[in-house]
C-alpha cells in the first residue's frame, strides 16, 4: 500500500508565492500549490545532473506525487476546507447560517475534524453561537481562519500558547487564557518596498512585494508519495531545494526553508469520493468524473524557464482542480504542456516540453446521504 511521507518546512525569512497573477508580486499567498512545489523539485532534480525523464518521464507515471502545502502550528497540520458544505454539516445547520460570514473565514481544517468529516461524521458540535448570535468555530486561530477541536489545542506551540511578561523587573513564561490563544495568528503578511534598476537607462523602479511570514514554531507541511521503483532519496532532494529557496523573491532570502519528517500515514484508494490534497489536470479519459463531483477551478500561469537560450516567455494558461474538491472517482491526472505558441513566421520556439503537473493525489472520503449536482 503507498504512504503518504509528511514533512513540515520552516521558513525564516519567510516565503513569496505570487497570487496576484503574472505581472504582480504584491500578493503572496499562505500556501504552496502542488503543481508549483513538483516543478520546484523537479527543476531542482535537474540542477543535480540529473535527467528530469527519471521523475516525469513523457506520458508516464511520476516518480512520485506530492500534496500541496498547507499551514501547520506545532503538532497541528491543516488541510483545506471541502467545497461542499453539505459534508461537513447537516442541512438543518446550513439553514442556520444566513449570511455565514463566519463560516466563510474557514479555510482549513485540522487533521483530527477532517479525519472525522471523511468518514462521515457532520461537524456540527463543533460550532457555536458568536455574540451576534451567529455560527462560528469553537476554537479556531488566525481570526476564524484554521478551525481546530479543544483537544488540539494543547498541541499548538509555544508561540501561541505562551506569552512573556516583563513586569516588576523579570521575564517570565505565564500561559495565555483560551480566549487569547484564539486571538493568535499563526501567519502573517509583511509588504515591503523593492527597487529594480533598468540596465540600460539606470532608470529606477519601486515596487511593492508581500512575503508570508510564519510565527515560531509553525510553517507549512506537505505529503509525498513515492510511485516508482526508482526510490528517490527525498530528503536529499529537498534539502537542495531549502538551500535553493521555493517561490519568488528568492534573491530577498524569501523561500528557504528547513525540514523536518512528520511520519506516514497509508493512502488507501478513495471509495466513494475523493478529497484532493493536490491541484489536479483531469486526463481526456477523466473529465467525466466532474460530473458528479463538487469543485472549484483555478486558473494557472506565469513564466516560464528553460536551460534553452530563450527570452523569458509566458506558459499558456490552464485550469486545474482545486484543493479540497471532492471527486466522485479516483483522479490520477497528468502533466499538461504549457509551452506557448507562436506564429511561424516569429521564429520563436522551444525544442523541448514545458510541463506543468497536475497530478492528483487524495485521501477517501465518505460521502454524506444527500443528492449531489
Amino acid at each position: 500500500m503507498p504512504q503518504l511521507t509528511n514533512y513540515h518546512l520552516t521558513f525564516p525569512r519567510g516565503i513569496h508565492i505570487g497570487a496576484g497573477g503574472v505581472e504582480s508580486v504584491e500578493e503572496s499567498r499562505e500556501s504552496v500549490p502542488s503543481d508549483t512545489l513538483f516543478a520546484a523539485l523537479l527543476d531542482t532534480w535537474r540542477h543535480l545532473g540529473r535527467d528530469v525523464k527519471e521523475i516525469l518521464p513523457e506520458n508516464g507515471e511520476p516518480a512520485f506525487r506530492v500534496t500541496s502545502a498547507f499551514p501547520f502550528a506545532g503538532g497541528v497540520r491543516f488541510y483545506p476546507k471541502p467545497v461542499d458544505l453539505r459534508e461537513l454539516f447537516t442541512d438543518s445547520r446550513i439553514k442556520e447560517f444566513g449570511a455565514g460570514k463566519n463560516i466563510k473565514k474557514i479555510r482549513y481544517l485540522s487533521e483530527a475534524l477532517i479525519e472525522r468529516a471523511r468518514k462521515g461524521e457532520f461537524l456540527d458540535n463543533e460550532l457555536k453561537k458568536d455574540s451576534d448570535d451567529e455560527w462560528a468555530c469553537k476554537f479556531s486561530v488566525q481570526g476564524g481562519a484554521l478551525w481546530l477541536t479543544e483537544a488540539e489545542i494543547k498541541e499548538l506551540p509555544e508561540s501561541i500558547l505562551f506569552y512573556t511578561d516583563k513586569s516588576n523587573g523579570k521575564e517570565q513564561k505565564k500561559e495565555r487564557p483560551l480566549e487569547a490563544v484564539m486571538r493568535q495568528t499563526v501567519f502573517t503578511s509583511q509588504t515591503a518596498p523593492r527597487v529594480t534598476v533598468d540596465r540600460i537607462s539606470s532608470a529606477s523602479n519601486l515596487f511593492q512585494s508581500e512575503r508570508v511570514l510564519f510565527n515560531a514554531g509553525c510553517g507549512l507541511w506537505f505529503g509525498v508519495a513515492q510511485t516508482s521503483s526508482l526510490r528517490l532519496d527525498f530528503a536529499t532532494l529537498l534539502a537542495a531545494l531549502g538551500d535553493s529557496g521555493l517561490g519568488g523573491e528568492r534573491t530577498a532570502s524569501y523561500g528557504h526553508f528547513t525540514f523536518e519528517p512528520k511520519g506516514e500515514l497509508p493512502l488507501n484508494a478513495p471509495q466513494s469520493a475523493a478529497y484532493l490534497l493536490s491541484r489536479w489536470h483531469p486526463k481526456a479519459d477523466e473529465v467525466a468524473l466532474l460530473a458528479n463531483s463538487a469543485y472549484k477551478l483555478e486558473a494557472v500561469e506565469g513564466w516560464l524557464r528553460t536551460p534553452e537560450n530563450a527570452a523569458a516567455q509566458r506558459r499558456k494558461r490552464l485550469w486545474l482542480v482545486a484543493e479540497g474538491s471532492l471527486i466522485a472517482g479516483n483522479p490520477q491526472g497528468g502533466a499538461a504542456d504549457v509551452r506557448p505558441e507562436y506564429d511561424a513566421k516569429s521564429g520563436e520556439t522551444i525544442a523541448h516540453p514545458i510541463y506543468r503537473p497536475g497530478f492528483a493525489l487524495a485521501l477517501d472520503w465518505k460521502l454524506k446521504p444527500h443528492e449531489r449536482g
